[in-house]
């Protein structure tokens, strides 16, 4: 018996080392199969103390990496580490886990749902807990993920800076910084980033930032500063910088933007660097009227040279031949205007002796009525405006469209045109090189005659007089009135059937931010 209970043993030993063993490779095996991650909007969560109405959401969606679709994923929100001292908008069952039905996941994004958690009154500010998301699919892998709840808000904003005009390239802005904290909870330490466009630069480097470029956003903010602080930030005070940000004008600004905010800080600091240490003082009360962030507008005294690219081909009768038009920007100044719709474009007027019948794909039909293009690239229209994309010129930039045109029976050599102009046919007032707006666009016939010239624009307004860019309003001239890039663009009412070129021009001119709207199941 004794011999039969060892081998009994062995043998369970035996065993259980193969169940050991085989247990990593089922996961591998599962792992091998879609995995699909849970991704936070926000994996730190602050809720405020009393209650503001509003929940604060445990917002998430889900990326399937693949192979495959992952087949009936759940979704689950472990709630019992925070149950005692928040409330839900949702009903949660006796074992604090609330779980969304299934669904299957195809590779890539797709969309998730949240719950909404409120402190319960009397809880102390500072109470922190967590609520982990994890899941299961039938095929697949879910990897968890957690959310970190405090109870008290930690909420900085920053000084909103005026807008400016007139500074000359060459000059120096001395730009002051404040930081205000209208939350209830302290931050240990604060990061302030700084981005300007990139006709600006950083007149001084502080050990304490880290400079780097990054990719640009709507306001094409690429320049960037971030500038670590190891000060606490106590609620309901203000703290600045102890010297003013130094920004230098370059020559190559015109329309610039500077951006700044402050975050909490969140992990260890970086690598100091070489020069001087940019500090924070305490100001006083926490300053109101503030924001999250603020971006301000600066307007250099300068100018850019926009240019039209013209061209030339040769047929005979019934041929097809292709001309390529450009806009480009010959400086000093770049190109970034983005508080208005009425961005450069190239206004290209056909040569009668042919038929427009290829269309690029960022040019439209010019409506002369509605002063814009009508959104349609349908052929044998006398002239289309093309919208480039992207609108932004740095200098030396060029933006090139190819049209094919069908030269006419019985057509004879005609010229037509291309135009630095605007979405709307207005003047680019910050360009005061006219010279060089309008270039010829010319296809010869052989064995043909010469024709008529094909008529041009009426929009070939005459550029405001004077030096330098005012672009605080950028005011545009245009036949028989001036406009307001800012504020008016075509300067007319826009008939129903050019509204959805007009539409896309707009949203086109900065950056399209897409909300989903995830339902709770």
């Amino acid at each position: 018996m004794t011999h039969r209970r060892h081998r009994f043993g062995a043998a369970l030993a035996v065993f259980a080392a193969a169940v050991t063993a085989w247990l990593p490779v089922t996961s591998a095996r599962a792992a091998d199969g879609p995995v699909v991650h849970i991704r936070l909007q926000d994996d730190t969560l602050g809720l405020p103390l009393p209650p503001t109405g509003d929940p604060t959401l445990v917002n998430w969606g889900l990326y399937n990496d693949g192979p495959g679709t992952a087949r009936d994923v759940t979704i689950s929100a472990d709630l019992s580490n925070v149950i005692d001292w928040v409330t839900t908008d949702a009903a949660v069952p006796a074992d604090h886990i609330y779980t969304w039905p299934m669904n299957d996941v195809h590779e890539g994004e797709a969309d998730g749902s949240f719950i909404g958690l409120s402190a319960k009154p009397g809880t102390p500010l500072g109470t922190t807990g967590t609520v982990t998301l994890s899941g299961t699919s039938a095929n697949g892998t879910v990897v968890s993920t957690t959310a970190k709840v405090t109870v008290g808000t930690t909420d900085l904003e920053v000084n909103r800076l005026a807008a400016r005009k007139g500074d000359r390239p060459g000059s120096t802005i001395g730009t002051p910084v404040t930081i205000s904290n209208v939350g209830t909870l302290a931050a240990d330490g604060v990061q302030l980033r700084m981005r300007t466009t990139i006709g600006l630069a950083y007149a001084k480097h502080y050990s304490n930032c880290v400079y780097s470029k990054e990719s640009a956003d709507v306001y094409g903010l690429t320049e960037q500063a971030l500038c670590t602080f190891d000060t606490v930030i106590e609620p309901g005070r203000s703290y600045r910088v102890d010297q003013p940000v130094g920004l230098d004008v370059t020559d190559q600004a015109l329309f610039e933007y500077f951006g700044h905010e402050a975050l909490p800080l969140s992990g260890a600091a970086p690598k100091p660097g070489d020069g001087p240490v940019l500090s924070l003082v305490a100001a006083g009360d926490a300053a109101t009227g503030g924001t999250s962030i603020d971006r301000q507008h600066i307007d250099a005294d300068n100018t850019a040279d926009m240019v039209a690219g013209g061209a030339t081909a040769e047929g005979k009768p019934g041929d097809l031949v292709h001309v390529t038009v450009s806009l480009g920007n010959e400086g000093p100044g770049w190109v970034g205007y983005n508080a208005s719709d009425d961005q450069p474009a190239l206004l290209v007027t056909v040569p009668t002796g042919t038929r427009a019948v290829e269309i690029p794909d960022r040019c439209s039909v010019w409506s002369e009525e509605a002063r814009s293009g009508t959104g349609e690239r349908t052929p044998g229209a006398p002239q289309y405006i093309c919208n480039p994309r992207p609108n932004q010129f740095t200098v030396g930039d060029t933006r090139s469209f190819e049209f094919g045109l069908r030269i006419r029976a019985g057509g004879a050599t005609s010229t037509g045109e291309a135009r630095a102009t605007t979405a709307y046919g207005n003047t680019m007032t910050f360009d005061h090189t006219h010279g060089n707006d309008t270039a010829a666009v010319t296809v010869e016939v052989r064995g043909g005659s010469t024709a008529t010239p094909s008529a041009s624009a009426s929009a070939s307004a005459t550029a405001a007089a004077g030096g330098g860019n005012t672009p605080g309003t950028q005011t545009v001239a245009a036949a028989g009135g001036s406009g307001s890039l800012a504020a008016t663009g075509s300067g007319g009412a826009v008939p129903a059937a050019v509204a959805g070129g007009a539409a896309a021009l707009l949203l086109g001119g900065g950056l399209v931010l897409l909300a989903r709207r995830r339902n709770r199941a």
